[in-house]
């Protein structure tokens, strides 16, 4: 059953995830991962692309690839999750479909 997305806004949630959740390394896709009984059956993603990406619009294509996985795979995710997707340079080379695989690959082993 698919639930809705939410997006992350606050810093303090990301730092939340980072300090409390898991640490997923993937070949293009760093994930972060915080289970939370809290969030009423919901899922909650955040996106990273930092400055090691390239100029804004890599990073902008960076995180609209992120959101697009995003609402194919995570949606299906663990609910009462926070999910914090960060980018990888080579994210921008790969093609849709190996990471759409390597995103399912990573959540699933959760």
């Amino acid at each position: 059953m698919a639930h809705k997305l939410f997006t992350i806004k606050k810093r303090s949630t990301f730092v939340m995830v980072r300090d409390k959740g898991e640490f997923l390394k993937g070949k293009n896709i760093n994930i972060q991962f915080l289970h939370n009984q809290e969030l009423e059956n919901s899922i909650w993603v955040g996106y990273t692309a930092s400055k090691k990406i390239g100029n804004a619009v890599k990073r902008n294509k960076a995180k609209r690839i992120m959101r697009e996985l995003a609402r194919k795979i995570i949606i299906n995710g663990k609910i009462n999750s926070y999910y914090v997707l960060i980018a990888k340079t080579s994210l921008l080379k790969e093609k849709f479909d190996k990471l759409l695989l390597e995103l399912k690959e990573n959540i699933n082993d959760k």
